[in-house]
């Protein structure tokens, strides 16, 4: 997550997308695959939700006590927790409780219900909200994060741009990098989610360019990879990628 002055956000900058579903059939695939995306908003949840809490098991609660202090960030992950055993109880037909989630060697978490084996899933939060993608594919990834309110370290620099990438960043108008530098973080974090490395891969794998607004676009690796930018409050930067199978 990209290090940032705490910020809340005015109610002008209200979400205006709380739900998204992409199809697709490129490549062409036997029968057309889908994603949804739900996307929660945290700006109101102070405390933590019995209902949501009681879906989570001994461990998850015990995990997000000792990682949360504040209340609204322990509510938040809570809320999504919940909400993601939700959604794939609905497509594996067992109770929320009772879906099995356990991280792979990656540590990514997958579901390890049989029925799952064609659905993956990834989780994002950051500040007052969370995303959460789930659906049929090889791979897949979500990444939000708040635009930054300053000019990124060197540290992130180099942790997010090759010498190009950097080299047409710093091109750019000052009003436009902030919001393009996040924008390339998340979409470089959602391509490793959804290759399945997370935090073990290398954020070079995948590269971006920058389009004549300013945004910044992946330049994908083959035909297989999806990308959709999740453009649903001026305060984030929010990117999904799927890799299908």
């Amino acid at each position: 997550m990209i290090s940032s002055s705490p910020r809340r956000m005015t109610p002008e900058a209200r979400f205006s997308l709380m739900l998204a579903h992409f199809a697709f059939t490129t490549p062409p695939q036997p029968r057309p695959h889908s994603v949804l995306c739900r996307i929660l908003d945290g700006r109101e949840l102070d405390e933590v939700c019995p209902l949501d809490l009681a879906l989570l098991t001994p461990e998850e609660r015990a995990h997000y006590f000792a990682t949360y202090r504040s209340g609204s960030a322990l509510a938040l992950a809570v809320r999504s927790r919940a909400e993601l055993r939700w959604m794939l109880s609905r497509e594996i037909g067992l109770p929320p409780n009772k879906v099995p989630i356990a991280p792979d060697r990656h540590g990514k978490p997958r579901c390890t219900y049989p029925t799952a084996e064609d659905l993956d899933f990834s989780v994002s939060r950051a500040g007052d909200c969370a995303i959460i993608a789930l659906g049929e594919a090889a791979g897949v990834g979500v990444d939000v994060e708040e635009i930054i309110d300053e000019e990124p370290s060197d540290e992130n620099l180099d942790i997010v741009f090759n010498e190009a990438e950097f080299r047409a960043w710093a091109c750019l108008p000052a009003l436009q990098r902030r919001k393009a530098f996040t924008q390339a973080w998340t979409i470089k974090e959602a391509a490793l989610k959804a290759n399945g490395m997370g935090l073990d891969g290398d954020t070079h794998e995948i590269t971006v360019r920058f389009d004549d607004n300013g945004n910044a676009v992946p330049i994908l690796p083959s035909s297989r990879w999806i990308f959709e930018r999740l453009e649903f409050c001026p305060s984030y930067a929010a990117s999904f990628m799927a890799v299908t199978v």
